[in-house]
């Protein structure tokens, strides 16, 4: 037994004070007589005050002492211990994918969920179990303080395929869970942490893994060439084992089987490989199989066929202007860009004096000289230094080393600089405009900035912004470790339901915005992103880790904590208590008697 308020405790100090006042308390029963007045004064006895009286022990005082007895332990609210303490596992389960390697037709998943089972005994009846999955993002799928046939229920679904990965955030939350010195911690894992590794110090670690050989894909991309009409699918093919592999390559679009041969591969080694297939396809699920490979997520993926996102640009510079030929040249030879008119538009490109379009859909991009009439008597040239934005996207790999800025004018105020030398902009962002507009203050014609490799970056970085603002996916691809970005159209945004992500019989909400990136997956396979019964995109996403697929590491073993806990159990703190009730009534009783007795004896 223990008391949850020991404060309550210091109501005993009531006892003796109730002694104390029976002990000098003397009681005069009233007594009639005749004749008060005959009696005199020398026949009469005075009191001097209170004296100090054998205690009378009496059922008042009895109830008294009783029933402070019981208000001071029911303030004390004691418990039971033995039925307030349960013992408590917390488990941490290695998520990654290697624990779905299958030896002998069973896998580190399975033995991992076997050895849990066989902890039901040692946890006792009445035990209660946290499971942690790790991760990036530790999973809590049972508890916290699960019933056992809870935990057996979690257990079911649980199917390991992450990719490598910390378990420091997984440990750190389950020593949480247990407490400080309460609770027994389990990590399961395939290998055992190095020994240089920091852990929990009251962590036991049971490895559970086999050793065994495998061949995975470790890389694969789809490309699409619109000139051609054709694509290409770039795989590479690693053996990751002692001996050498014999692997099936195949590939298949709906009913149409596009490769299908055999390669040998040697031992720890890895191949890349192409293959050129037509267009249209929609999807392809690639296989490279091994016989008697152990792990089915990393030879097996599906590709979705990229689409070609073309940035339309207007070229609106007269034909005299200098920058005309430049432009010119460089958009002739950036991929998937073509030239249309400014209401197609995603980039329209002019003379710096004339204003920007106001649709923030649409980049514009003003060149100068900012005022043509005057910039022989008014430009200026300065050889740098330059201070650059690097921060900002469109100065990626941007470095002006040895360029002759030429044709300088004073800019307008309402600009944000990007490149400034001294107190000079160079090159800025209008912040007069919702579009997203851009000055460059130069005359291409006095500078040598058009034969600099920052020319063909700059306008590398400019148009692949044009194109990730525009409406869609940025690509269809995706490792499960990465964020998946796309974009909505401007019409879409104002509808109020949200945007549903559909993975198999799975659906999660998404919240509409303009730029919108869904979290790393953690399942492969085909993901569609649905408004309302309009599906906007579809992306798969697939397992690419060499460092996991590697199983040669995988050995079992066990590890016991550097410090065990002294309890294994965690406090319930439950404010009902049968002792709480009974404590209760008696006071009352004593309560109760203790005023019949002392009613009885005014009335007597």
């Amino acid at each position: 037994m223990y008391f949850a308020n020991p404060l309550g405790l210091l109501g005993l100090l009531a006892l003796p004070t109730i002694a104390v006042i029976h002990l000098y308390h003397r009681r005069f029963p009233p007594l009639q007589i005749a004749g008060l007045h005959l009696w005199t004064q020398e026949t009469r006895k005075d009191s001097p005050g209170r004296k100090r009286e054998q205690l009378p022990i009496t059922r008042s005082l009895l109830l008294e002492l009783l029933a402070a007895l019981l208000i001071a332990l029911l303030l004390a609210d004691p418990r039971d211990a033995s039925t307030m303490t349960k013992p408590h596992l917390v488990v941490v389960l290695d998520d990654s994918a290697s624990m779905s390697a299958r030896a002998s037709g069973i896998s580190s998943r399975d033995r991992a969920v076997e050895w849990l089972k066989g902890q039901e005994s040692s946890l006792g009846r009445g035990g209660v179990v946290s499971v942690l999955l790790s991760g990036i993002r530790p999973t809590l799928i049972a508890g916290p303080r699960a019933s056992w046939p809870e935990m057996l229920v979690a257990m079911e679904d649980w199917q390991p395929q992450s990719t490598q990965h910390d378990f420091g955030p997984a440990w750190d939350l389950a020593a949480q869970l247990a407490g400080e010195q309460e609770g027994r911690i389990a990590f399961l894992t395939d290998r055992l942490p190095g020994e240089s590794e920091i852990v929990p110090e009251r962590m036991e670690t049971v490895s559970v893994g086999r050793k065994m050989n495998n061949v995975a894909i470790t890389a694969a991309r789809w490309l699409f060439d619109a000139d051609t009409g054709e694509g290409t699918l770039f795989t590479r093919i690693a053996n990751l084992g002692a001996e050498d592999a014999t692997v099936q390559l195949s590939a298949t679009a709906g009913s149409s089987k596009l490769i299908d041969e055999p390669i040998t591969l040697p031992s720890n080694t890895e191949k890349a490989m192409q293959w050129a297939v037509p267009g249209g396809l929609s999807q392809i699920r690639f296989k490279a199989q091994a016989e008697n490979d152990p792990l089915p997520i990393d030879h097996e993926i599906l590709l979705i066929e990229p689409e070609v996102r073309l940035v339309t640009v207007t070229v609106t510079l007269p034909s005299n202007h200098s920058a005309f030929e430049p432009i010119k040249k460089i958009l002739g030879v950036l991929p998937n860009v073509q030239l249309g008119d400014p209401p197609d538009s995603d980039l329209i490109i002019s003379q710096a004096a004339e204003d920007p379009v106001g649709d923030r859909s649409l980049w514009w991009l003003g060149i100068g000289p900012l005022n043509p009439s005057t910039v022989t008597e008014n430009g200026k040239t300065v050889i740098g230094p330059y201070l650059i934005e690097k921060h900002h996207p469109l100065m990626n790999g941007v470095v002006l080393g040895g360029v002759v800025w030429g044709g300088i004018q004073n800019a307008p105020e309402e600009l944000s600089p990007i490149i400034s030398t001294g107190s000079t902009m160079l090159f800025g962002q209008r912040i007069d405009t919702s579009s997203n507009a851009y000055l460059l203050n130069i005359d291409l014609g006095s500078t040598n900035l058009t034969e600099s490799p920052d020319w063909p970056i700059f306008w590398t970085n400019l148009i692949e912004q044009c194109r990730i603002s525009r409406p869609g996916f940025r690509r269809w691809n995706f490792h499960l470790d990465e964020s998946i970005p796309f974009t909505l159209p401007l019409d879409s945004l104002e509808k109020e339901e949200q945007l549903i992500l559909k993975h198999g019989d799975t659906e999660k909400t998404l919240v509409r915005m303009e730029n919108m990136e869904i979290p790393p997956r953690s399942e492969v396979g085909l993901y569609q992103v649905l408004d309302g019964d309009n599906q906007i995109g579809e992306f798969a996403v697939n397992f690419f880790d060499r460092e996991e697929s590697d199983l040669t590491q995988l050995l079992p073993g066990e590890r016991p904590p550097s410090i065990r806990g002294p309890a294994l159990g965690i406090h319930v703190d439950n404010p009902f208590s049968w002792l709480l009730v009974i404590g209760l009534l008696m006071t009352l009783a004593a309560i109760f008697y203790d005023w019949a007795i002392t009613r009885s004896r005014k009335f007597a």
